[in-house]
């Protein structure tokens, strides 16, 4: 996604995981926190003070009270991965796109921000048919139910 941009575990640089993942969203808001303690408030309290530690129940958490660094932080995250989203759909024109993994437990919180990101960030207008971006139903769990199903079938 972004050339020479973060390191990543895989060995490559800027993968999307860096940019659009719960753990883009705790270094997000980790970093947001520490460079303005004053706008961080929020997060820093409901973590004591520490910016290193703040963990995504403790973004979504404020975001969902309304905190302003928080949402930020959300925005961000929802719009690289509505960028990638439409980076995909440009190449395979799918019929949804289905988010899971544990930051998708926070709902329309994510979810409504990342469906905006996904319009402005595709292209071909009208002429493309549009994806449908959803919440998998098992949200956080699809990982481990999903490799207890493999596991049973083996």
């Amino acid at each position: 996604m972004v050339p020479d941009g973060l390191p990543c575990g895989c060995g490559s640089r800027g993968c999307w995981e860096q940019y659009a993942s719960g753990r883009a969203l705790r270094r997000y808001g980790r970093e947001r926190a520490a460079a303005d303690p004053v706008l961080g408030k929020r997060l820093l309290e409901l973590n004591e003070g520490v910016a290193d530690t703040i963990t995504g129940s403790q973004i979504t958490q404020a975001a969902e009270e309304g905190d302003p660094l928080a949402l930020a932080v959300y925005d961000e995250l929802a719009d690289w991965l509505g960028r990638g989203l439409a980076d995909l759909a440009s190449l395979f024109d799918p019929g949804v796109f289905v988010l899971g993994g544990g930051v998708s437990d926070s709902g329309a919180l994510l979810l409504d921000p990342v469906a905006k990101a996904f319009e402005k960030y595709l292209i071909g207008g009208v002429h493309r048919p549009r994806a449908d971006v959803v919440l998998a139903t098992l949200g956080s769990s699809a990982g481990i139910v999903g490799a207890g199903d493999l596991a049973r079938q083996h």
